[in-house]
């Protein structure tokens, strides 16, 4: 297995892996099924047209689509090429996307035709000096027709690594996006994570790897990397539907998934999942949100001893993860844990005053490795509120550790709700998963409205597994107090059908908070 340093081109070896599997199949989606030739030839052909295009080493380009063999092998092309690749997800606004261009400085701006009336919109207020569509489009010439009549860059053509930049976007909604700069090092991360794989796979050969997530974030765009990197086939969905997972499955015989949590609750939802359905499949790796212990032992019951937790987050990278062999029901505990800090990361618990605090009290989590980010892209002020000179980046996360090291995700630091009554915190994490272990509990999320004082109250919104069964209130508030204290007793509660996500499917608290406060103005 080949090492990606700093000054080599990740590129290089992912190519060089695609280019030993030959006519055999890398990259599926549907009925299209890519040999590693052809998708080797696709990556020099578009690097190629993108040096011809006039775009220079270092300058950015942005890629707006869904999940597709193109979105893939454009990501590879680009970075070969020496470009900043600049990821736009689908989920925000048009304003947000069109502030996101803008602070990006893209030279170019590469979209999927399903996205041309947004892409539009945002045009016909900013320019972009350079616009192609992936595919057929009105709005502008398509890049692949384009890039089929260049000729292929040679492989020993490809950019320094050291002028490779990946811009993640995490948020922004003022005018002013959060955009996560990762430079060569953090691409070490997917060797390391190849390397790992080569060791513990039973048939490398026979392998194939099913996306779920978004290529164009940090999740669906490592798990493609580590994919290629490891000979395995990659068969991607270009969005998520439970029941063509199912099919994929079974069909492409996967042996790895990957996806977020929510996505998880959606297979173990469908009627065709069922034990013993899926034998080829030997791990399953969820990320993107925390999970419910009563979720993951019915995933335990439904696949076996498969479950392979990843915590983390665009900034940081990977911090921990729970392996298979520790999601053990005989230590059900450990079913609420992240898992241990992964090889070469280091993590501390800190109080408000930024001091370390005992083994078993919460404490902001702080990280610390090469997967960290550089910072946000021309913002040093925010860069400065997260990240210090040491290298330490500040989560916002809550979480305790126990005496073997596991950590415990308890809250985010915003979702924590400040009562007023003591001086202790309801930490929403910990209510929400002790109500989706209640029966009749599909899932749950727990929010501080506000209440007298500038005190919070705790509010409860229900997902009930039948919507025609109403949940007994009075009995849920009962035993909430009984397990977990006055402290965490419900002032209020509302039922509803499903709980809003945010773009990486964890419960979206900010978007569910502002609904009930307009709802009840």
């Amino acid at each position: 297995m080949n090492d990606v340093t700093d000054s080599e081109n990740y590129t290089v070896p992912v190519l060089r892996e695609l280019s030993a599997r030959g006519e055999r199949d890398v990259l599926v989606m549907g009925e299209r099924r890519i040999s590693g030739t052809e998708a080797v030839d696709t990556v020099l052909r578009c690097a190629a047209a993108l040096r011809e295009s006039g775009v220079a080493e270092g300058d950015g380009v942005a890629l707006f689509v869904e999940n597709s063999p193109e979105a893939v092998l454009l990501q590879l092309a680009v970075h070969f090429a020496g470009c900043r690749l600049v990821f736009v997800p689908p989920e925000p606004g048009n304003s947000e996307l069109e502030a996101l261009l803008r602070r990006a400085d893209v030279a170019m701006l590469l979209f999927d035709p399903v996205f041309e009336d947004r892409v539009r919109w945002i045009t016909d207020r900013m320019d972009v000096p350079r616009l192609h569509g992936i595919g057929p489009s009105a709005l502008a010439p398509d890049f692949l027709t384009a890039a089929s009549g260049t000729a292929l860059l040679p492989e020993g053509g490809a950019a320094d690594g050291r002028h490779l930049a990946t811009l993640l976007y995490t948020g922004g909604t003022t005018g002013v996006p959060k955009l996560v700069v990762h430079r060569s090092g953090y691409y070490g991360l997917y060797a390391e994570a190849a390397a790992t794989f080569a060791e513990d796979a039973e048939d490398p050969d026979g392998a194939a790897m099913l996306v779920c997530t978004l290529v164009t974030h940090s999740s669906g765009h490592s798990a493609f990397l580590v994919g290629f990197l490891t000979g395995q086939t990659v068969v991607l969905l270009r969005t998520f539907d439970a029941d063509a997972a199912v099919r994929a499955l079974e069909r492409e015989r996967i042996t790895g998934a990957v996806l977020v949590t929510p996505m998880l609750y959606e297979l173990l939802d469908h009627p065709d999942c069922l034990p013993g359905r899926f034998p080829a499949l030997s791990r399953i790796t969820y990320a993107g949100a925390a999970a419910s212990p009563a979720r993951l032992r019915q995933a335990l019951a439904c696949f076996g001893p498969v479950l392979h937790q990843i915590y983390g987050a665009s900034e940081n990278g990977l911090v921990t993860q729970l392996l298979p062999e520790e999601h053990d029901l005989d230590r059900p505990g450990l079913l609420a844990s992240c898992g241990r800090p992964a090889p070469g990361v280091e993590v501390e618990l800190r109080d408000e005053e930024g001091k370390p605090v005992p083994e078993g009290r919460p404490g902001e989590l702080y990280v610390r490795s090469h997967t960290v980010m550089e910072g946000y892209w021309k913002d040093p002020a925010r860069t400065a509120e997260v990240l210090d000179d040491e290298g330490w980046f500040r989560s916002g996360d809550i979480a305790r550790r126990d005496e073997d090291g596991y950590l415990y995700l308890v809250d985010r630091a915003r979702d924590i709700i400040v009562t007023g009554r003591t001086a202790d915190n309801v930490y929403s994490r910990l209510l929400d998963d002790f109500l989706t272990e209640q029966p009749g509990i599909k899932e749950a999320a727990a929010i501080g409205l506000p209440g007298a004082d500038d005190r919070e109250t705790v509010h409860v919104v229900l997902v009930p597994r039948d919507p025609a069964e109403e949940p007994d209130l009075p009995r849920l508030t009962r035993d909430i107090v009984d397990a977990l204290g006055e402290l965490y007793t419900p002032a209020s509660y509302s039922v509803t059908g499903s709980l809003p996500r945010t773009a990486v499917g964890k419960t979206d608290k900010k978007a569910l908070r502002t609904a009930l406060l307009t709802a009840g103005s």
